[in-house]
């Protein structure tokens, strides 16, 4: 039987939306979502940014940018049990092609030995005006892998 899990690790940035009936804010997604089967689970990623926990964007340089989305990515992983190995397909979505093709190497220090297919687009902003690059990632384990109760 399939499952489904909603999670929110608490050291990855989360939108979360104040309103009359939450003032201390309701979560508007959830970073991660698993599918999970007896034998394997399906891991989907929402768009990470360089955003820090606290919603803050350190660095305007895409290096730091690209840097800060794959750690941000990496703490999504690790959450549940998975590696940048496992990642089976990912969409990067960046303000500037020639600024990313020029640091484009930062991201191969994270899939080392994986190529995921991949698909890169070049938009006209993104969701906090600070960010210049923003990352979704599929990722597939065995399901003896996870590390959270289900």
């Amino acid at each position: 039987m399939l499952k489904r899990k909603f999670l929110s690790p608490e050291n990855v940035w989360q939108r979360v939306q104040k309103t009359d009936q939450c003032p201390d804010g309701e979560l508007l997604y959830v970073p991660i979502t698993l599918n999970i089967d007896e034998s394997r689970t399906f891991i989907y990623l929402a768009g990470q940014t360089a955003r820090l926990p606290d919603g803050t964007v350190e660095s305007d340089d895409m290096r730091d940018q690209l840097r800060q989305t794959c750690e941000n990515i990496g703490i999504c992983l690790n959450y549940v049990g998975a590696t940048f190995d496992d990642v089976v397909t990912s969409k990067t979505y960046v303000l500037d092609l020639q600024e990313y093709y020029g640091v484009s190497d930062e991201r191969f220090k994270y899939f080392k030995n994986n190529r995921p297919a991949s698909t890169l687009l070049q938009i006209s902003g993104l969701g906090f005006p600070k960010c210049k690059i923003e990352i979704t990632a599929e990722a597939i384990i065995e399901t003896s892998r996870l590390t959270i109760d289900y």
